[in-house]
Parts: C-alpha cells; sequence; structure tokens
C-alpha cells in the first residue's frame, strides 16, 4: 500500500474497459463494484490474506452490507486509483471506507465513487464467523494505528431517503 499524509492509501489502480461500459457510455454501476471487490482483495492480500493464504488456513471474509455513492461519470479508457481506509474493527469485522479517483483529460483526479463497507471474517469451512488469525490482527492494527489521524470521511453511516 502506498501512503501519503493526510490520505488513505491507495491500494489498486485500473483502466476502464470497453465490455465495461453501459449504454450511455460510461461505466456501469455493476463495474464500480467489481472495482471496489478488487481492490477490496488487494487490501486483503496487503493484511496476509490472499486467496493463497485462504486455501491453507480455511480463513477468509465475507462482505455484509455495501453503501456506495456514485458521485461522477466515469469514461472508456479513464484510469481509476482506489484508496481504502479503516473506520473500525474488532476481533471479527472491518467497516472501511474505499475512495475511487478518476484522472482527468488535464492531469487531475476527482473522486467518482465511494463506498463504504462492513466485512467479517469467516470460517470457509463452517461457514461461520471466526476472529482474525493473530497475525492478521497485528497487521489491522498498524493500519488502524495508521489510519488513527485520517480524517474522517463524511456521509459514513448515513440512510437512503429522499430529502424534504
Amino acid at each position: 500500500m502506498s501512503s501519503m499524509s493526510n490520505t488513505a492509501p491507495t491500494i489498486y489502480r485500473t483502466n476502464i474497459q470497453p465490455e465495461w461500459l453501459d449504454h450511455s457510455d460510461h461505466l456501469n454501476v455493476a463495474y464500480y463494484v467489481l472495482i471496489f471487490s478488487k481492490a477490496g482483495e488487494a487490501l486483503l492480500a496487503d493484511l496476509g490474506l490472499n486467496a493463497a493464504a485462504t486455501r491453507e488456513s480455511g480463513i477468509s471474509w465475507m462482505v455484509l452490507e455495501n453503501h456506495i455513492s456514485y458521485h461522477r461519470e466515469v469514461m472508456l479508457d479513464q484510469t481509476v486509483r482506489v484508496t481504502a481506509q479503516l473506520l473500525d474493527n474488532d476481533d471479527k469485522r472491518l467497516h472501511l471506507y474505499f475512495e475511487m479517483w478518476a484522472s482527468a483529460e488535464d492531469g487531475s483526479e476527482y473522486l467518482a465513487s465511494s463506498l463504504e463497507q462492513m466485512a467479517m471474517c469467516v470460517d470457509i469451512k463452517l461457514r461461520k464467523s471466526c476472529p482474525l488469525p493473530a497475525a492478521i490482527t497485528a497487521k489491522v492494527a498498524a493500519m488502524a494505528s495508521a489510519h488513527a489521524d485520517l480524517p474522517k470521511p463524511q456521509g459514513i453511516g448515513r440512510a437512503i431517503g429522499i430529502r424534504r
């Protein structure tokens, strides 16, 4: 993971592919989820829970809830990068916040989408929650410490509804 001061680290980058576009010629909502999912896999790998570790230990994670906001369009061939911030955790769960930043033609970036997520550690054989392994708990603790001074993102925990 790369790290910048006062900014959550970038954990994933990709370019928008033609098959990811919808009939409006912008990124289809399903592919925002795909990109965030790939970013989550990269984050887990950084924490020591990649596919090989899951096969060996029988421990993985499952997403319990996602809240995605779509801020601005993303188009064909644009590069996007995803940052991840750990908001909270306990012995089984991670409360995460991801932002997708898109590169504009002038070289600047803009916030394209954000995702608030609750994920849980699971024993794949039992299909039940379980505590994070000690090695991963140590890495999560280090991540929590590194992210402790990051600003809290706006809109965390908000409910969907029509404002009147």
